[in-house]
């Protein structure tokens, strides 16, 4: 499965966590995510676990992470925040990493359940100021139930921050590996290493999902074509860009876009079978 880079403009975001599958994704903030009701399966750093009831996942930055299947009815808890924004735990999200990134329901207190269900489903209606002190007391719990590791290549962090904020700035350019470590100051078998090591993707997989990414965002244009968007979202001819889209999306463009119209919100509606010949 390939990661990409998900790009966050809010500050904080607390709610409810997703209710469908998530590709394998990066970011530079941190996720948590505690599940309530039902089951999920999750894969953080390249490791696959099953969350049941009180269980909770926490992502550090640039950990690649993922919704892989989510029972009926599952509910949880969800918080996506800078690290810097709980400056009690900033040093740990910057400079360690968890033993185990999931924590089970026999080791998280009551008290930290009861106020995730509760700023779950008032998030709304709090203000921010609230929402924070909420996610405080609740990472003091977690906190509290882990144990942390350093980093053993804090510096490469940095640098993989670099990175991803770059290729995402350029991914619709005409990009290389090559320009990119030129550019980035480093080797290109450095700037290989760090893609398959720490986002476990190649380079132009990443590149890929970033610009099909946009091209779907497009797509919700009315007056935009098919052309114009390939075109703007670096691919060079039809084909290509089919062939792409069909391998992030499991649909064909045309079809996509008329369903991203017709439903004129964020999720698009599952396409029924079709022929995917390219």
């Amino acid at each position: 499965m390939k990661a990409f880079y998900e790009l966050r403009h809010e500050e904080l975001f607390v709610g409810k966590m997703t209710e469908y599958p998530f590709p394998l994704h990066v970011h530079e903030t941190v996720e948590v995510a505690i599940v309530l009701d039902g089951e999920c399966s999750v894969q953080l750093d390249g490791r696959d676990y099953t969350l049941s009831p009180g269980d909770a996942a926490i992502a550090f930055p640039l950990i690649p992470h993922s919704y892989n299947a989510l029972a009926d009815g599952t509910n949880g808890f969800a918080a996506i925040f800078p690290a810097d924004m709980v400056t009690e735990f900033s040093s740990i999200f910057h400079t360690m990493l968890p033993d185990e990134p999931v924590i089970r329901r026999e080791q998280l207190s009551n008290e930290a359940l009861l106020l995730a269900r509760r700023l779950m489903e008032t998030g709304e209606d709090q203000g921010q100021f609230l929402k924070q002190a909420y996610l405080h007391v609740i990472l003091a719990y977690l906190v509290h139930a882990m144990r942390f590791h350093a980093a053993a290549a804090y510096n490469e962090r940095g640098l993989g921050a670099r990175v991803v904020r770059y290729v995402y700035d350029h991914a619709c350019e005409n990009i290389s590996i090559s320009s990119a470590a030129h550019d980035l100051g480093i080797s290109e078998s450095h700037l290989s290493h760090l893609f398959t090591q720490q986002f476990r993707v190649n380079f132009r997989a990443f590149i890929n999902a970033i610009r099909i990414d946009k091209a779907t965002m497009l797509m919700r244009d009315p007056f935009i074509t098919l052309t114009e968007i390939y075109s703007q979202c670096g691919y060079d001819n039809i084909r290509t860009f089919r062939r792409a889209f069909v391998q992030e999306t499991g649909m064909l463009p045309a079809a996509y876009m008329r369903l991203a119209r017709r439903a004129g919100a964020e999720n698009v509606p599952k396409a029924p079978d079709e022929p995917k010949n390219i």
